[in-house]
């Protein structure tokens, strides 16, 4: 990297996972900021209309392995990496064309699949947890209308799992995970690999240049002397560019000012003409600059120079961005390379809003509020526990486990935007270990979307991992005592979420702990949330009832339990502060730590106290729309 490439290098650095700081039972409990980066639409940056031919064999393709029956199975995968194909194809160029189509296209994109392994092996019926791996590589050729090849590249991705039978059927759960994951990285090597490609980019400037020399070639005017000869010859355009802020901290603040200064050179024989500074990248920090610039002709052997400004709006998105500077001519002699500039971008400083702590009249919150037409998650997915009623009678009930997931579900519809067939409810009978991993672990990875959330909410009894300290989930058939081998931790569900794709993951859980035998009068355990070792490479949100493994909170006059029925409370409309409309997740927090039921100072020993994350409410988390209560004006 030249020094002129850049006025310096913008490193940032955004925290992946909370990290939770438990503290003694009584003492208030203090989380880290969150940041979150906000998701962009990738621009095409490749300038070809590429055909993309996928092969039967691929859109046929299967991973096989042997259930716990030893009997031979398959796990259709071509449809879902052809499709995949298609979606990254569109990232990188500026026009796919289907492989019937008879449109004339620059190139041709053929994916076929070199290797699809599954390994696992698991002895014949036998109950227990075993390793998966799953490797799937690709190989992507790119070539020209002619036949040249420009790209030929294998891709793998991988993915890691450990899957679990139950010893009375042949089922394997906990598949489609580790599937998922190595399409995911898949198609992220695949975006990257394609679209820093020099042969491609290079055939993309040819074609664009060829292009242009034939439209001035067909406009220029028959006997025109020796004048067409000069216009005709290629200048030879080079550039410097610096990216500069105001205040030199390296990160562009809202209300500063930024400058692009870029300069020009013509070192070819040739005049440039209609040379002009074009501006890429993330859409949001695009749009506060001018572009194109245009610079006019360039004479042999002159360069020019422009100072690109601009006062960077208050309001801009709290995330990384990339600003791209490239260089273009009218008969396509632009410059052959492109100056990327990476930094993070943040608000202007400015304090949250005051709110009003005050607690609001209650209302019923069966009362499901109506939901707001044309607001809706198609790509976001939740998964909605409620167990209150356990199948062996040492395992205390819950009155109202199961209405509040149900209510919880549908609220989830109504105000957050979920489609009902996105919103998957687990409750009594139906919330078996099984069950669970199926949810989580195959139905989950499945239909995660990038541009989705995830949304998991779990109301029932828990216990304590004695190993890790972490809480676990009694699904139905559970107890204390095979916990172990039958329970569901929350260690567990972050690993899965982690390795879905969704930008943002929530985890709510209100469950109660039980005291063991001879430990009623003891301090209650501390529950750790947070896989603090766990490098998550999306966002994952932990809300929890309590911070110590005590009993759950009824409400009576509420008919359902406490950290629900404020949950409810809050998403219904009592959490909007600003009163616009719309219920973020900052609020929700908000609203939640105000509540005396809750997070009392004068609380017993040992009862619960909600676990949230600090969030500021202006940022892009805290400001983060998770329900949408009344219709825009």
């Amino acid at each position: 990297m030249r020094r002129s490439d850049f006025v310096a290098p913008f490193m940032v650095c955004f925290c992946v996972l909370l990290s939770v700081a438990l503290s003694a039972c009584g003492q208030k409990l203090v989380f880290p900021r969150l940041e979150f980066q906000s998701e962009e639409p990738r621009t095409p940056s490749i300038p070809l209309a590429v055909r993309i031919e996928i092969p039967d064999a691929l859109k046929q393709a299967q991973l096989f392995y042997r259930d716990s029956c030893n009997v031979p199975q398959a796990i259709p995968l071509g449809e879902r990496l052809a499709d995949q194909v298609k979606a990254d194809a569109a990232q990188v160029f500026e026009k796919i064309v289907e492989a019937d189509s008879k449109e004339p296209v620059d190139a041709v994109l053929r994916a076929t699949l070199d290797t699809g392994e599954l390994d696992l092996h698991i002895p014949r019926r036998e109950i227990g947890e075993y390793p998966l791996k799953v490797l799937v590589r690709l190989r992507l050729t790119v070539t020209d209308t002619e036949g040249k090849v420009l790209y030929n590249e294998a891709i793998k991705g991988e993915g890691k799992w450990r899957v679990q039978t139950d010893g009375t059927a042949c089922t394997v759960q906990g598949l489609m995970l580790p599937v998922t994951e190595a399409i995911e990285k898949l198609s992220d090597r695949e975006v990257e690999s394609l679209t820093q490609a020099v042969r491609i980019r290079d055939a993309a400037i040819r074609l664009r240049a060829r292009q242009e020399m034939l439209a001035a070639a067909g406009k220029a005017p028959a006997g025109a002397g020796p004048g067409v000869k000069g216009a005709m010859e290629a200048p030879g355009l080079s550039f410097r560019a610096s990216l500069e802020d105001e205040n030199r901290n390296q990160i562009l603040d809202g209300g500063e000012k930024v400058v692009v200064r870029v300069e020009v050179s013509n070192s070819g024989p040739g005049v440039a003409r209609g040379v002009a500074v074009v501006l890429s990248g993330t859409p949001a920090l695009v749009k506060e600059f001018t572009t194109p610039t245009l610079l006019g002709d360039i004479q042999p052997g002159e360069k020019k120079q422009v100072a690109i400004s601009s006062t960077l709006s208050s309001s801009l998105p709290d995330q990384q961005a990339e600003l791209i500077v490239q260089v273009t001519e009218a008969n396509g002699y632009g410059a052959a390379t492109r100056k990327r500039f990476v930094a993070m971008v943040q608000p202007a400083p400015g304090s949250a809003p005051a709110g009003d702590s005050v607690e609001v009249l209650s209302v019923d919150v069966d009362q499901v509020p109506t939901k707001v037409a044309g607001f809706e998650r198609r790509t976001s997915y939740a998964v909605v526990v409620g167990i209150g009623n356990y199948r062996e009678p040492e395992v205390p009930r819950l009155k109202y486990a199961k209405r509040d997931a149900e209510t919880v579900a549908k609220y989830l519809s109504a105000v957050a935007g979920f489609p009902v067939e996105n919103i998957r409810i687990l409750t009594e009978d139906h919330a078996l270990s099984a069950d669970l991993r199926d949810s989580f672990e195959d139905w989950l990875p499945r239909k995660a979307q990038a541009s989705g959330i995830l949304f998991v909410y779990l109301v029932g009894n828990g216990t304590v991992n004695a190993v890790g300290g972490d809480p676990v989930l009694l699904p139905y058939e559970a107890t204390a005592a095979n916990a172990s081998s039958r329970g569901y931790s929350i260690k567990r569900l972050e690993e899965v979420l982690n390795r879905l794709p969704s930008r943002l993951k929530l985890i709510f859980a209100d469950l109660s702990f039980q005291p063991g035998k001879g430990q009623a009068d003891a301090s209650p355990t501390q529950l750790v949330w947070e896989d603090g070792k766990l490098q998550t490479k999306g966002r994952i949100v932990i809300v929890a009832s309590s911070s110590v493994a005590s009993p759950s909170l009824s409400m009576e006059a509420g008919q359902h339990g406490a950290f629900t029925y404020h949950f409810l409370k809050a998403i219904r409309g009592q959490a909007d502060i600003n009163k616009n409309g719309w219920v973020d997740l900052g609020e929700v927090l908000r609203y939640l730590r105000d509540q005396p039921s809750l997070n009392s100072a004068e609380r017993q020993p040992g009862t619960q106290v909600a676990v949230f994350p600090e969030v500021d409410p202006q940022g892009p988390l805290g400001s983060f729309p998770l329900a949408k209560i009344r219709q825009s004006p």
